[in-house]
């Protein structure tokens, strides 16, 4: 399904951009996926496959007619009718990466077994702003698990500066030499 969802992102991103409303259908997911996280019952509703189309269309029309935009409103019309509503969720995430590309934006996790400090964060941030020479979104997992340190994963890049690494490449230099 994953292809299929491509697909559907690429049309819609490329809409968005020829009509310059890249930020309102980004404002309207938000609102969308504030709803998939609050009702339960909307999440099972383009989830089911039970539920007709056109039935699934009429619920998306009085949720959401008048309160987003006609592209994004639209789009949500079409994917109903085309059987597709529970590409939804899936859209919506490959749009988010598809806006942080387009804005020049790579994103990346920093693994640490304590929350770091906002200063850390931001020293780590400028590093690695530096090394790829793009702007860096981070966000942060707790791992606890990890003695110390921290791992920083960006793509298929990982700088693992952590403690038990460390103390695995010592390891490896005394035995070996």
């Amino acid at each position: 399904m994953s292809r299929v969802a491509n697909r559907y992102t690429k049309a819609l991103f490329e809409l968005a951009v020829e009509e310059k409303k890249i930020e309102i259908v980004r404002s309207d997911f938000d609102m969308i996926e504030s709803v998939l996280k609050e009702s339960g019952q909307f999440s099972e509703l383009i989830h089911n496959p039970l539920i007709p189309a056109s039935q699934k269309a009429r619920l998306m029309q009085q949720i959401f007619e008048n309160k987003l935009d006609r592209l994004t409103y639209n789009f949500l019309i079409l994917l109903c009718n085309k059987k597709r509503s529970d590409l939804l969720p899936e859209i919506i995430k490959k749009f988010y990466q598809k806006l942080l590309d387009y804005q020049g934006v790579i994103t990346g996790l920093v693994i640490s077994s304590q929350p770091i400090a906002q200063e850390q964060l931001e020293s780590i941030h400028k590093k690695v702003s530096a090394g790829t020479g793009r702007k860096v979104q981070l966000s942060q997992e707790i791992d606890q698990s990890l003695l110390g340190g921290f791992i920083i994963k960006i793509k298929d890049t990982v700088i693992d500066l952590s403690v038990k690494n460390q103390l695995s490449k010592l390891r490896n230099k005394l035995i070996f030499g």
